[in-house]
């Protein structure tokens, strides 16, 4: 089995340290300290022993309004809630302020998100919460005190109100941004569809020229032709008609709903398909090209997995400084799913390039005398990512690279 990737885990590292960071500017912006979480722990015990009167109250007033009482209406619901409610508020008094708090936070935000919970409605939850920690937990009731509570309970109120409307500007704003996103991507594919359709003919035309002409030839002067040159005229000829079913392939998987469908495909077929593409520069560079004896079925688009592997594969011929150039070809499957390898002997990339090689028009400073646009590993990935897969590089200076294609692998015996 090929190894996990090392740059997946450095990836998770990073993530990691980087949402610690967020989330350590987040405590010192509101300037929670470790003596807030020992003010706040000291409250726990307090809000324990009258746990029980606050779930009451909470969902009595969640069933006074319309928008919060039909999320209540299953039975054994609010039963259900009334528990998580109390372990999600006495969590707050434990103060513990680690990724699993945010985890646990977030979660719940999508929760209510998916539910239907609009802010004002969530943020009103925890101002019934911020009221029944106060009334009951703080010492004193003397009138002072009490008009000094109702005060502060005054103002927390106006804060919350504030804080909605902030936010209800902020996901307008958002929403907003959204449908202008969505309104140029359905045009963007209106139109790509509409030119894809447009353009096939015109692309398929002369392809049908040159079979045609290649017919012609044979029939005309094949029996006065060497037989050297009658194989090239019948290459020509299969290999018009190979690009123009190609075309066809393309312009389907672009244009037709049913392509994102994942489906059984022989992996072996894509590659091959891929390889006959290349084969014309693999031999013109001397370049050995090693293939698995076995390659499995797996789930996904045999145009999008073609194109890809073809991309992988043009990208280490242009690349490979050695002679004699090798690229080899491996899969290995690792539980469900299939994990492709090519791999070459080529120049190698840093290691601070490697999550670069990615990203659009972004080139190698070592290879911006080659052509090309620096677009085909992009379109490699968003290929592979369309079909539930990934795509990653791994890479030593003077080693050559190996990049690597994951996809489902499907219930289907190995072919």
């Amino acid at each position: 089995m090929t190894p996990e990737p090392s740059n997946a885990g450095n990836a998770d590292n990073d993530s990691a340290a980087a949402n610690a960071r967020q989330l350590e500017r987040r405590l010192a912006f509101l300037e929670l300290s470790p003596d807030d979480a020992q003010r706040l722990r000291r409250l726990a015990p307090r809000f324990s022993a009258n746990v029980e009167e606050f779930a009451e109250a909470f969902y009595r007033h969640l069933f006074d309004f319309e928008e919060t009482s039909r999320l209540l209406d299953a039975p054994g619901r609010v039963e259900r809630l009334k528990e998580l409610q109390k372990s999600h508020f006495e969590s707050l008094l434990a103060a513990n302020w680690d990724e699993a708090y945010v985890d646990r936070r977030r979660r719940v935000g999508q929760t209510h998100a998916e539910m239907g919970v609009e802010p004002q409605f969530f943020l009103g939850a925890y101002y019934q919460y911020l009221q029944h920690i106060l009334r009951s937990c703080l010492p004193g009731n003397g009138a002072r005190q009490v008009e000094e509570l109702e005060s502060f309970l005054s103002l927390v109120k106006v804060v919350f109100l504030d804080v909605g409307l902030t936010l209800d500007a902020y996901f307008t704003q958002s929403t907003n941004r959204l449908q202008s996103a969505l309104d140029l991507v359905w045009k963007a594919n209106h139109d790509l569809r509409q030119f894809a359709q447009l353009t096939t003919h015109d692309l398929k035309t002369p392809l049908a020229t040159v079979a045609n002409l290649c017919d012609e030839a044979v029939d005309e002067f094949g029996p006065d032709m060497p037989e050297g040159a009658r194989q090239l005229v019948e290459a020509a000829r299969a290999g018009a008609f190979r690009m123009s079913d190609m075309i066809d392939e393309l312009l389907a998987s672009a244009i037709d709903p049913r392509s994102d469908v994942p489906l059984e495909v022989p992996s072996g077929q894509a590659f091959q398909d891929a390889i006959e593409r290349m084969r014309p520069q693999l031999v013109e560079r001397g370049i050995e090209l090693v293939v698995p004896n076995q390659w499995p079925i797996v789930h996904g688009d045999k145009v999008r997995l073609r194109e890809a592997a073809y991309n992988l594969l043009s990208n280490a011929v242009k690349f490979i400084d050695k002679s004699p150039g090798r690229i080899v070809l491996s899969v290995a499957v690792d539980g469900p799913r299939c994990r492709f390898c090519v791999a070459d002997n080529g120049p190698g990339i840093p290691p601070e390039e490697l999550d670069r090689v990615f990203v659009p028009f972004r080139r190698l400073p070592m290879h911006r005398d080659r052509p090309g646009s620096g677009l085909g590993l992009y379109f490699t990935k968003n290929l592979i990512e369309e079909q539930g897969g990934r795509v990653w590089a791994e890479s030593q200076p003077g080693q050559g690279s190996q990049f690597y294609i994951e996809l489902p692998l499907a219930q289907t015996p190995t072919i």
